[in-house]
């Protein structure tokens, strides 16, 4: 099975609770003799409040299957990526029949759309089991691109966009199909961070411009 490739972990501030009281104060055992408290709650207020802003990292990847048409394929890309830390992994060349969401035995998301001919090709997303409750919207644009909506803090959402690039065998009406395709993706919901990534069938060499040999890559 190919490897999965790591693109990049984001890191974002997210709002949590502080542990710390809003008045550090001192014992709270109850005085003797006198009737009056110790002054369990003397100091002055914790300025840093109730919350704190905390870096979290969320880890992204995207990945070529080849095929998950069966069920032994699925198993198999969880065995591989059980190994990895990974939050949310982009497919590419799902090859299985129709649309629709899923959730593994693991607790994994997984969303997928068909390609155009015959189960050919198809973008998708597996979402670990710890930020399934976080997915706001996954749907695909076409057979090539496909966008989720992840909540990553009460006020930040993240869309990400899933790309499955034609080979440089496609004409090139078929390659600005999927720029429109993308950008329909960028603006079909609003969300504070975006990220576009997939497998763009990109290839590293030489080529011509005008004459001149040019390294591309």
């Amino acid at each position: 099975m190919p490897s999965v490739v790591i693109l990049r972990a984001l890191t974002f501030m997210d709002k949590s609770k502080n542990k710390q009281p809003l008045v550090p104060g001192g014992p709270a055992i109850p005085g003797s003799g006198s009737g009056r408290g110790n002054g369990g709650a003397r100091g002055v207020k914790n300025l840093r409040g109730r919350f704190r802003c905390q870096p979290r990292r969320l880890d992204l990847a995207t990945f070529n299957a080849r095929t998950l048409r069966t069920d032994e394929k699925m198993i198999e890309l969880e065995e591989v990526v059980n190994k990895l830390r990974w939050d949310i992994i982009g497919l590419s060349e799902v090859r299985r029949e129709g649309e629709d969401s899923i959730i593994l035995e693991s607790g994994n998301l997984l969303y997928y759309r068909e390609g155009d001919q015959q189960s050919q090709g198809g973008v998708g997303f597996i979402v670990h089991k710890s930020l399934v409750n976080n997915v706001v919207r996954v749907e695909s644009v076409s057979s090539r691109v496909a966008f989720l909506v992840l909540r990553i803090t009460k006020r930040y959402s993240l869309k990400i966009i899933q790309v499955y690039a034609p080979t440089s065998t496609h004409s090139d009406e078929e390659v600005e199909v999927l720029y429109e395709d993308i950008s329909k993706a960028i603006h079909a919901s609003n969300s504070y961070y975006n990220v576009v990534m997939g497998d763009f069938n990109a290839k590293l060499g030489n080529r011509n411009y005008a004459g001149e040999a040019m390294d591309v890559g």
